[in-house]
C-alpha cells in the first residue's frame, strides 16, 4: 500500500493540546505536502489517500455506513445486541465507554479527512502553475466536495435538528485551513454558508474538467482511463447531489429542488439519462420464468457518488453470512417485525421488500426475523456482478426530494417514475397525505444505508420505526468529545 503509507506520513492529524481543543493540528514531516502537490501524480495520490481514509467512515459496516456503526444504530434499525447498540438506542451518549469511543473516533476521523482536504486545496493553489489544468480542477473540486461532505455530516450528527436551530449559538468549527491555533466554533448560518461556498466552488471546478460531464459514467468503468470509476469518487453529479442534500437540510427549498432537477434531468449526448433509477428488469437477473433476483441490491445504477469497497467481505461482517451463520445485524422479534412489515405495507411487489430482505415469520416457533441483503454481494468473486460501491448519494434521493418539496403536479410526476422503478402501484399524492407517504419512502429507501437517522432528525420525528420510546430534539444531538482523543 504505497499510497496509503505516503498519505499516512504526510496527513495532518488531530493532536493533543491544551484547553480541551479537539482541533489542534500538528504536521508530521516524513514527506512535505508541498512536495506532493508539485506533480500531477502527487495530487492523484493525495486524492487516493483521502478516499482511503473516507472508507474508514463510509462503508457497509463503518460508523457512517449501514451496519453496526454509529448512524444506523442511532436510527435503531437493528435488534440491539451488545452494550453499544443498547446505549445508542437509548440515546445515552456518555455512560458507555464503547459509545464514547465510537463518537470520539468518528468526530476525529471526519476532521482528519478535512485536514487532508485542506492540505490538497492549499498546496494545489500554491502550485497551480506546475499542474495540468484537468488535474488541478479535479483535485480542487473533489477536495472541496469532500471537505463539504464531511462538514455536513458533522453538522447532521453534532448539530441541531434543522427545526430547532438557535441562531445565536455556536455549534462546530468549519475548518478551511489547518492551524496549530484553536479553531472558531461558528453559528449555524456561518457554518452552512461556508459549506455551501465549498460546494459552489467544487461544482465549478468539476464542471470544467470532470470527464463524465461530456461522456458517460459507463466510459469510466475501467482502470486504464485517465479518471477511472467516477461513481467511486465525488464527481460533478455527486456534487450536485450534495448541493441538493445540504440545501434541503439548510431549508433552502428552491435551490435544493433546482439541484435535484439538474441531476434527474441530466442527459448523455445520445439523450439517455446520465444516471437512472434501478429497475428489476434492467438490473435484475431472471433465474426462472418470471422470477428475478438482484445481483447488486445496492442499486449501483443510481449511484451519484460513493466509495469502492473491493476489500469488504459481507460474510465476515455483521449481517447473516454464508450458510446462514448467525451474525448480529437483523430486525428481530414480533414488535419490530410487525413494524418492519407495516413500514413496507407488507407489499410483496415492492422490490425493496421482496428482493433485499430474507423474511421469516413463524407463529409456532415464535420466529419473526428480517435479514438484510443490500450488501449481500459485497465479496470477492470472479462471477460477481456487484460493483462493490458504497453509495454516498443516490439518484433516488433526488426523486424523494422532489416528491417531498416540489409543487404537487411535479411531485406526482416524480412519484410515478419512482413507483414504477420500485414495482409499486402508482397512487397520486394529495396535499393532505403527501408528507406522511413521502416520509415512509425515505425510510424504506435508505434503511441500512446510514441515512435514516438524518431523515428522522430533519423531520423532527418523536418516534422511530423500530424504537417506540419518545425522542426529544436535544437527544438528536450527539455528544461532542470533551477532550482530544487519539486512541
Amino acid at each position: 500500500m504505497k499510497i496509503r503509507n505516503i498519505i499516512l506520513g504526510i496527513a495532518l492529524t488531530l493532536g493533543c493540546g491544551a484547553c480541551n481543543d479537539w482541533l489542534t493540528v500538528q504536521p508530521e514531516t516524513v514527506i512535505t505536502k508541498d512536495d506532493m502537490c508539485t506533480t500531477d501524480e502527487g495530487v492523484r495520490q493525495l486524492l487516493s489517500g483521502m478516499y482511503w481514509k473516507m472508507k474508514t467512515l463510509y462503508a457497509p459496516e463503518r460508523a457512517l455506513g449501514g451496519g453496526d456503526g454509529l448512524v444506523e444504530n442511532l436510527a435503531c434499525t437493528w435488534y440491539p445486541i451488545g452494550e453499544r447498540m443498547i446505549y445508542l438506542r437509548n440515546r445515552d451518549y456518555t455512560t458507555s465507554s464503547f459509545v464514547v469511543s465510537l463518537l470520539n473516533n468518528t468526530f476525529r476521523d471526519l476532521y482528519d479527512v478535512i485536514a487532508m482536504a485542506n492540505d490538497l486545496v492549499e498546496c494545489s493553489e500554491k502550485n497551480k502553475a506546475l499542474l495540468t489544468e484537468s488535474v488541478y480542477n479535479i483535485g480542487m473540486g473533489e477536495a472541496l466536495a469532500i471537505r463539504a461532505c464531511c462538514h455536513l455530516d458533522l453538522m447532521r450528527l453534532w448539530g441541531p435538528s434543522p427545526k430547532y436551530v438557535d441562531a445565536g449559538k455556536t455549534y462546530l468549527p468549519y475548518v478551511v485551513k489547518n492551524s496549530a491555533d484553536r479553531y472558531e466554533y461558528m453559528t449555524y448560518d456561518k457554518y452552512m454558508s461556508l459549506l455551501l461556498e465549498d460546494l459552489n466552488r467544487a461544482e465549478k471546478f468539476l464542471l470544467e474538467s470532470d470527464p463524465v460531464v461530456d461522456d458517460t459514467f459507463e466510459s469510466s468503468e475501467m482502470a486504464n482511463v485517465a479518471w477511472p470509476f467516477r461513481k467511486s469518487r465525488i464527481n460533478y453529479y455527486g456534487v450536485l447531489g450534495l448541493q441538493a442534500r445540504a440545501r434541503l437540510w439548510y431549508g433552502d427549498t428552491e435551490k435544493a429542488l433546482e439541484y435535484a432537477r439538474m441531476v434527474i434531468n441530466a442527459k448523455n449526448a445520445d439523450g439517455s439519462s446520465k444516471v437512472r433509477l434501478m429497475t428489476l428488469q434492467e438490473d435484475g437477473k431472471e433465474l426462472l420464468p418470471n422470477y428475478f433476483t438482484l445481483p447488486d441490491p445496492s442499486a449501483y445504477a443510481e449511484h451519484l457518488c460513493g466509495l469502492k469497497c473491493e476489500d469488504y467481505d459481507v460474510n465476515k461482517g455483521g449481517w447473516m453470512g454464508a450458510l446462514n451463520v448467525q451474525k448480529v445485524l437483523y430486525i428481530n422479534g414480533y414488535d419490530s417485525f410487525m413494524a418492519f412489515k407495516d413500514l413496507y405495507e407488507n407489499n410483496v411487489n415492492d422490490l425493496r421488500y421482496s428482493k433485499i430482505w430474507n423474511k421469516t415469520e413463524n407463529a409456532i416457533s415464535m420466529t419473526y426475523r428480517a435479514e438484510f441483503k443490500k450488501y449481500g454481494a459485497f465479496y470477492i468473486s470472479t462471477t460477481n456482478d456487484c460493483k462493490m460501491n458504497f453509495p454516498i448519494v443516490r439518484l433516488s434521493e433526488m426523486y424523494l426530494l422532489v416528491m417531498e418539496k416540489a409543487p404537487l403536479t411535479e411531485a406526482n410526476e416524480a412519484w410515478k417514475k419512482f413507483s414504477a422503478a420500485r414495482e409499486l402501484e402508482y397512487v397520486p399524492y394529495t396535499e393532505s397525505d403527501r408528507e406522511e407517504r413521502v416520509y415512509k419512502e425515505w425510510l424504506k429507501e435508505f434503511i441500512g444505508e446510514g441515512q435514516n437517522f438524518y431523515t428522522y432528525k430533519r423531520y423532527g420525528a418523536t418516534r422511530m420505526v423500530f424504537n417506540d420510546t419518545e425522542i426529544t430534539p436535544d437527544q438528536y444531538i450527539v455528544s461532542i468529545p470533551e477532550k482530544e482523543y487519539l486512541k
